[in-house]
């Protein structure tokens, strides 16, 4: 179990709008070379649109439950087979002041997300992963968010230049 908190004050003037924290869904691309859990970073909020949630000043926190994960011995062939599915469960709560003035807003999110860990061509790993979150405020359902990505198993491949051009 793991607890993630992060907190922040913006300067600047509050008319513009790039002096304030935007915050909102899981973080991931459709196809992506970065970290499969971007849901731990400071500007995601799963279950809300991405930049839905914004702030002068903000407090947040995640509890994250990681389950073992569920190893497999004999799904795929020698090119491409299943290594392990990871399930996570996560709950988020974010405090933050508007810059138009009004009162402070607080919302939460609970949600899920599953790692499947391929291997392809026998040495490369690849992720798939998918998730679901729910965003909650004053005790209702507000936005609900799907997540499906595939991590490039090429992005993370080592990279050789050629030392001999012709």
């Amino acid at each position: 179990m793991w607890l993630y908190n992060s907190a922040g004050v913006a300067n600047g003037n509050s008319d513009n709008s790039l002096a304030s924290f935007y915050f909102g869904g899981f973080g991931n691309n459709y196809v992506d070379d970065g970290d499969v859990k971007r849901y731990r970073e400071y500007d995601s909020f799963p279950g809300f649109e991405i930049d839905a949630l914004a702030g002068r000043d903000f407090g947040k926190s995640v509890l994250e439950l990681n389950l073992p994960p569920l190893r497999f011995e004999e799904i795929g062939s020698p090119g491409f087979f299943l290594d392990w599915a990871r399930p996570a469960i996560f709950v988020g709560a974010l405090t933050a002041r508007p810059a138009d003035g009004s009162g402070r807003r607080t919302v939460y999110n609970a949600g899920t997300q599953v790692d499947l860990r391929f291997t392809v061509m026998s040495r490369l790993n690849m992720t798939l992963s998918f998730g679901y979150a729910a965003g909650f405020e004053d005790g209702r359902k507000l936005d609900e968010e799907w997540m499906l990505v595939a991590q490039d198993p090429l992005a993370r491949a080592p990279f050789i230049l050629p030392t001999n051009v012709a």
